[in-house]
């Protein structure tokens, strides 16, 4: 044999050998999971789908439909639905169009998910069904009903929806009408809503819903009702009062906001704060930092470090990548001081994470820096291929999956043979291979 012709041959029978079993290990792994859908014990189904659903992995689809066919586990008919909703697919459409037109002889729970996906998806073609559901004898379903119809943004309902409130029976179906119909911007719902709202003889949470809706009109007409209602002394009138005022794009507004920073009831600072970041406002960047800083309950200061992001600007997010970096935090606002500086900017926080992961690599807590990574994970952005690329080498085994999902999620194919390598390294453990080879399938 000449020698040219010897050197391809060396050349070309490791690739033969070694592709077919990258391959077989991903075949390996696909009929797992079909094997575990179609012949598992329900619980092992319903376990894989929740996986699915949380990987947003739509290659299994077909299974899953021809799964909620034949199924008649109520769970996993559940699993499917919520599945197939927040990968916002209709695939499923036609399916549960049958669920709800058979709602009768459905179980309630799946009938009720069928009616939230079609919500959730604004499918036109459901609206026919929502002045049926409105008239059915079902509670639940009318309940469901008006939270669909409310989520359409369309006036046409407001007439219908008022008139089925003063005949309906059911209270939780009152009080959805009150809490959503705001949400179809009709004004003259509002004389409504106000008769309501300014009722003292009336339970309380009737008057806070019809508050409620009040401010999701915004209507100039209600200002001053709101401005009155805020004034009242029970404290939980005056937060969806303030949550209302919160709404205008008015100085007055502002100036309650800034002022309610400062009440001294918990609950009225906590929605204060809410609708500081709401308004995305840079002024509220001082009193927000005292609040992180000074504040009692722990929820405020939360709720303030949330609001500061939305305020955005230079000084906001300094000072939350420096509560991030600084291990005297608590865990709980460190945490969140981390996912909130990323989620708005990623390359302005490169330097941060590369701190907080340096601070915390070999520290004998593992807490911290598994629930980092677990976090960065989910973040969809290339410029994380460094990171991740470091968690593959980490000794927690929490940290190695998070890194091998943030390659999965980001397909960064550049590390598909480190992928390989550990999706075939038996000192692994089996979740972190199993891990690996569910990332070699999309790379």
């Amino acid at each position: 044999m000449k020698p040219s012709v010897l050197l391809l041959v060396l050349v070309i029978l490791p690739v033969y050998f070694i592709m077919p079993q990258e391959n077989n290990d991903i075949t390996s792994l696909r009929k797992t999971r079909e094997d575990k859908l179609a012949y598992g014990l329900n619980s092992e189904i319903s376990e894989l789908i929740k996986e699915l659903t949380e990987e947003k992995d739509t290659s299994y689809n077909a299974e899953l439909i021809k799964l909620f066919g034949t199924t008649r586990n109520i769970s996993i008919q559940k699993d499917i639905i919520n599945y197939f909703t927040v990968i916002e697919s209709d695939l499923l459409m036609d399916e549960a169009v049958k669920k709800i037109q058979n709602r009768n002889e459905e179980n309630k729970a799946v009938v009720v998910n069928a009616i939230r996906y079609f919500s959730v998806l604004n499918k036109s073609s459901a609206e026919e069904l929502y002045p049926l559901l409105l008239e059915d004898n079902e509670a639940d379903y009318r309940l469901e009903a008006v939270k669909a119809i409310c989520e359409t943004g369309d006036k046409k309902y407001t007439e219908k929806l008022i008139e089925i409130y003063e005949k309906e029976e059911t209270e939780a179906v009152k009080l959805q009408i009150l809490l959503d119909i705001g949400k179809l911007k009709d004004s003259s719902s509002s004389e409504f809503l106000r008769n309501i709202a300014s009722d003292k003889e009336m339970e309380k949470t009737y008057r806070q819903y019809a508050i409620n809706s009040l401010g999701q009109i915004a209507d100039e007409d209600n200002f001053d009702f709101l401005l009155s209602a805020f004034s009242e002394a029970d404290p939980y009138i005056r937060i969806y009062a303030l949550a209302a005022i919160s709404r205008y794009d008015r100085k007055e507004a502002d100036d309650i906001i800034l002022e309610s920073l400062k009440d001294e009831n918990w609950r009225i600072r906590k929605e204060a704060a809410t609708a500081a970041g709401s308004r995305k406002n840079s002024n509220y960047t001082d009193i927000l930092i005292y609040r992180i800083e000074n504040d009692p309950e722990e929820i405020i200061r939360i709720e303030a470090l949330k609001a500061l992001a939305e305020t955005g600007g230079k000084e906001a997010m300094d000072y939350i990548k420096s509560k991030a970096e600084d291990s005297r935090t608590s865990f709980k606002i460190r945490k969140l001081a981390f996912m909130l500086s990323i989620e708005k900017n990623v390359s302005d926080s490169l330097k941060m994470i590369d701190t907080v992961l340096e601070k915390e690599w070999n520290s004998p807590n593992k807490t911290l820096i598994e629930n980092f990574c677990s976090e960065l994970s989910k973040i969809e952005d290339p410029s994380l291929e460094i990171f991740f690329e470091r968690m593959l080498g980490h000794s927690s085994v929490v940290v190695k999956i998070s890194g091998i999902r943030g390659i999965r999620i980001n397909k960064i194919s550049s590390l598909k043979d480190k992928i390989k390598i550990i999706s075939e390294d038996k000192s692994q453990s089996l979740s972190v291979r199993n891990a690996a080879l569910a990332a070699l399938e999309e790379l």
